[in-house]
């Protein structure tokens, strides 16, 4: 195999870790003109969930609306929604939605004008969250990459950069085609970070017989390679956003994110089962294993409800992907303890 030591990424690593830090940090101080509406849809643009006292509750909007427009634009216009500006705090635009009044009856059209407000206390705190988690991941993948000599602390190191970017968020961009830019850049780290994930958790603390097939890489990558390129086609063709079209997006990234880190789940629980309890503790692997079930199970939960039941409100469920904070700690401590043992480490599982 070769070489694989992150040593030789030090000067890229610092370069890519003080841009997302700076890009981290202005978009932080953008919070504060973050519009807030205080509903959530299922993704098929169904209100599913009003919080209370926010600006949907207060406008009137109800659980079980459909979404048919917003501000003058239709929601299947992915093209004009994409180049419409970001609301401004008291803005206010009107929401054409249907609505039953009782099951049976025909829906009812109704106008809405909802008044956009700025971020609660408990939304600011979710976004400061996202932003610690993604200086969390992008603080251990330099850990990663700068202090662990073993080979699969590359693939750890990429993993957190990928998901710190995308945790960092960064402030609104004017600019349509930047926006674009800027955000096809985080699909495509994003998606690749699961891939990292699977890779790395077949590749530490030995590898695994699986990665010695011939294409054991493409069977990795391809999945995640396909969905950018999916999204990609969807941004730049941008087709109307149908009621199918919503739902075939929605169950494709609900699968892909469970099937990604159900993977990477099972791939850990494997490498703990087969390690010795000497093992276990030597190399980490106990805090590997809490941490991992931690961060991927309730995220797992989560997608695959999304998939089955997308109306379903999980309780707790705007924290689940803040569990996903304990992984990168977990698997940078237990690597650390790995790289001290290279030449003891478990058999190939």
């Amino acid at each position: 195999m070769a070489d694989t030591s992150p040593t030789k990424y030090r000067i890229p690593c610092y370069a890519v870790g003080i841009l997302l830090a700076i890009w981290g940090i202005l978009g932080i101080t953008d919070l504060s003109n973050m519009p807030f509406t205080g509903y959530q849809n299922d993704g098929n643009n169904t209100v599913i969930r009003v919080y209370a006292g926010s600006p949907a509750e207060k406008a009137g909007l109800m659980k079980g609306d459909t979404i048919g427009s917003i501000g003058g634009i239709s929601v299947e216009d992915s093209s004009a929604l994409a180049h419409r500006d970001r609301p401004e705090i008291g803005e206010t635009r009107t929401f054409v939605v249907e609505r039953r009044e009782k099951a049976g009856e025909a829906p009812v059209t109704k106008n809405i004008d909802l008044t956009y407000a700025g971020l609660p206390d408990r939304d600011m705190l979710l976004r400061y969250g996202r932003v610690l988690m993604g200086f969390c991941f992008l603080g251990c993948a330099l850990i990663a990459c700068l202090k662990i000599p073993a080979g699969s602390a590359t693939l750890l190191a990429l993993f957190g950069i990928c998901f710190g970017a995308t945790f960092m968020g960064g402030p609104y961009i004017a600019s349509y085609f930047l926006r674009m830019l800027l955000g096809s850049l985080q699909i495509l780290l994003v998606l690749l970070g699961f891939a990292f994930l699977v890779h790395y958790m077949l590749e530490a603390p030995k590898q695994s017989h699986f990665l010695q097939r011939k294409h054991a890489l493409a069977v990795i990558y391809a999945p995640a390679v396909v969905m950018i390129l999916f999204v990609l086609i969807l941004i730049i063709v941008q087709p109307r956003r149908t009621s199918g079209l919503n739902q075939t997006t929605n169950i494709l990234f609900g699968l892909f994110i469970a099937a990604y880190f159900g993977w990477a789940l099972a791939a850990m629980i494997r490498t703990y089962a087969k390690a010795t309890r000497q093992e276990r503790t030597d190399y980490g692997l106990n805090i590997a294993l809490a941490g991992s079930l931690i961060g991927l199970v309730p995220v797992v939960i989560a997608a695959l409800v999304g998939v089955v039941a997308p109306k379903l409100v999980l309780p707790g469920g705007d924290f689940y992907f803040q569990m996903l904070i304990a992984i990168p700690i977990a698997l940078t401590i237990a690597m650390m303890r790995q790289s001290a043992y290279p030449s003891q480490a478990p058999v190939a599982v």
